[in-house]
């Protein structure tokens, strides 16, 4: 209690010190909520909805073929949502959705796979040969992007006929319109999602 000499007001610090405790340790409460919410989201939410998986073959292969692990992340989560066992109707399989054809086409320039036993939906494998491809993209094409998922999803052959096009590109490089709309939106995914793993893995 303190008393002012000059007003005779009586001032009880005490009561104003309590109220101030009080609300530090509300404020507190909610930081530590807060973080633990942060926490549940990035550890248990977020690789269920952005997975990780297969981190050990995709650090491996993005090394050997100087391909950025965020990239190779983005093209498994856009081409089977990490499901070694995924098919598709084009004859693309395995995490990468790599067809036989460029399978056979990949293992015949690569030592350490053997075209008699290729098995794509082999999750090393997969990666390998996806990574294998994405690197042979980028010298092809320039190590433009947007190209280079482009002719991953359509082909390289059919990017190359767009790129000779002056409707489609005025350097032979950059695509100025993509004519596939699925192949378009999958260059967008792509781009997006290899971002997202940038942010919240820092990759």
């Amino acid at each position: 209690m303190l008393i002012c000499g000059i007003c005779d007001k009586k001032y009880d610090f005490k009561g104003v010190g309590e109220e101030m405790f009080r609300l530090i340790r509300k404020i507190l409460t909610w930081v530590v909520v807060l973080l633990a919410v942060a926490a549940i989201g990035y550890f248990v939410v977020l690789p269920k909805v952005l997975p990780i998986k297969y981190r050990e073959q995709v650090e491996k292969y993005a090394k050997m073929y100087d391909v950025e692990e965020s990239l190779i992340f983005a093209v498994i989560f856009c081409e089977s949502r990490f499901d070694p066992e995924a098919h598709s109707r084009a004859d693309a399989k395995g995490l990468m959705q790599v067809t036989t054809e460029t399978g056979w086409w990949v293992a015949s320039r690569v030592d350490y796979l053997d075209v008699e036993t290729l098995n794509l939906k082999d999750p090393e494998t997969s990666i390998a040969v996806g990574t294998w491809y994405l690197q042979w993209l980028e010298e092809k094409f320039g190590e433009v992007r947007p190209t280079v998922l482009a002719a991953y999803n359509a082909g390289h052959g059919k990017v190359s006929q767009w790129l000779s096009d002056n409707q489609y590109s005025e350097d032979g490089y950059h695509l100025e319109e993509i004519p596939f709309p699925e192949t378009n939106s999958y260059v967008k995914k792509v781009e997006l999602v290899q971002k997202l793993y940038k942010i919240f893995y820092r990759l």
